[in-house]
């Protein structure tokens, strides 16, 4: 299990690509992979 504050680190660099892209789908991906970083660390998904 990982720590919520490691999780929140993975999640802020995750979401520099959210930003980068317009591509519905990768945003989507980026949000499945920040709620999977999320559970990892027993935090509830968004």
């Amino acid at each position: 299990m990982m720590s919520a504050q490691d999780a929140e680190k993975i999640i802020k660099f995750l979401s520099a690509g959210w930003f980068a892209t317009e591509d519905p789908e990768a945003r989507n991906e980026f949000n499945r992979l920040a709620n999977e970083v999320r559970k990892a660390a027993g935090l509830p998904p968004q």
